[in-house]
């Protein structure tokens, strides 16, 4: 007796404002090629695949991936979260008609814009001794620790500790506030990410209209001079703005 196979579903890898055009040839996973179902101006982008979970292995996220990238490329894009898969182009068509204003809502936020990323660090061998030079509690506290005749308490050193963290998270904030103030204008949204090492006193994402990168570029040259000689400001992009995109749960 044939057992027949499993059913062939429709694996979505994002939502893209369409606008009525083509999207790339492109080949996706298990080499299934990539089709667009269309609900006025935007389309979903799909391949054939086994509707059956899947799994985030390597071998899978990596043509997802390169789907996505290559599709934002093109066209304004919503990757969908990974692995979901309809059961049918009826299913993916109903799913965008269902969610049609939110899905549209989130592409006209991107449409025409760019993700500029934004580090400034402090150009110097030592931050610790910069902050010590900086803030006179510092200096003398170190200068008691440090001192022969004088014991050492674990509150003590506590109370250092903390003092040059607050005095750190201060100078990075002070940075943030200097950097923001110069994109007010130009930035379309702004989000601060984690500092990553020591001298690193900032590390940031900017959302800007592709048609503004002259503009922004000027800020950064301002900054230079708002700063002072001892940071350094390291500017990547203009990328496709993934760190600013909810990816599409579509509850399929």
């Amino acid at each position: 007796m044939n057992e027949s196979g499993p059913h062939i579903g429709k694996f979505v890898y994002a939502v893209v404002l369409s606008e009525g055009r083509p999207i790339p040839d492109l080949v996706g996973l298990d080499g299934g090629r990539i089709q667009a179902i269309h609900q006025r101006d935007i389309a979903a982008a799909v391949s054939d695949f086994p509707a059956s979970e899947i799994k985030p292995l390597r071998r899978n996220l990596a043509p997802y991936y390169e789907v996505v990238r290559t599709l934002a490329e093109h066209c304004t894009t919503v990757p969908a979260v990974f692995g979901q898969i309809a059961r049918s182009p009826n299913e993916v068509l109903r799913v965008l008609q269902v969610n049609y204003e939110e899905i549209r809502g989130d592409l006209d936020r991107l449409d025409r814009k760019v993700e500029m990323g934004v580090k400034v660090f402090w150009e110097l061998e030592n931050v610790f001794e910069y902050l010590v030079r900086r803030d006179a509690r510092l200096s003398e506290l170190r200068s008691r620790l440090l001192s022969k005749g004088s014991r050492v308490t674990r509150q003590q050193q506590i109370d250092f500790g903390a003092l040059a963290k607050d005095l750190l998270d201060r100078a990075r904030e002070d940075v943030w506030v200097k950097v923001t103030d110069q994109f007010e204008d130009t930035a379309v949204e702004i989000k601060l990410n984690d500092c990553t090492e020591e001298r690193m006193a900032m590390n940031g994402l900017f959302l800007i209209r592709k048609d503004g990168k002259e503009e922004f570029f000027a800020g950064i040259e301002r900054l230079d001079g708002l700063l002072g000689e001892e940071y350094v400001v390291k500017v990547d992009g203009p990328w496709v703005p993934f760190n600013f995109v909810e990816r599409l749960e579509l509850d399929l």
